[in-house]
């Protein structure tokens, strides 16, 4: 698995049916604040993204697809386990991301064919 200690920047996605990226370290609590202008809606959201086991990850992942199937795309995600545990303008909720270095690479393999 590789080093995720430098990583400060993840995508959260299906938050409220969309992409957010976030500026935060990984195992630690944040605070973030979309505005209205910004994603159509005040999003607030405060949680931890964490690395967990494959399993609960696939749970999150499957939860997330059957609300939105839009997010198919996000069944190619890099290997590596990550979720948003946390809240969205209060609602409890756990969502799959990814680091914004793997969306990049994802992004080249996939509609770059490099």
């Amino acid at each position: 698995m590789e080093n995720l200690e430098n990583e400060d920047r993840f995508m959260i996605y299906n938050v409220a049916g969309k992409s957010i990226m976030v500026e935060a370290k990984l195992g630690e609590e944040f605070d973030f604040i979309c505005s209205e202008k910004e994603c159509g809606e005040r999003l607030e959201l405060h949680g931890v993204i964490k690395v967990v086991p494959p399993q609960e990850y696939r749970k999150v992942l499957k939860a997330t697809l059957n609300e939105n199937e839009e997010f198919q795309v996000i069944e190619t995600l890099n290997p590596i386990p990550l979720i948003f545990e946390g809240t969205v303008n209060g609602e409890k909720v756990k969502l799959p991301a990814e680091t914004v270095q793997n969306l990049a690479k994802r992004f080249v393999r996939n509609f770059l064919d490099l």
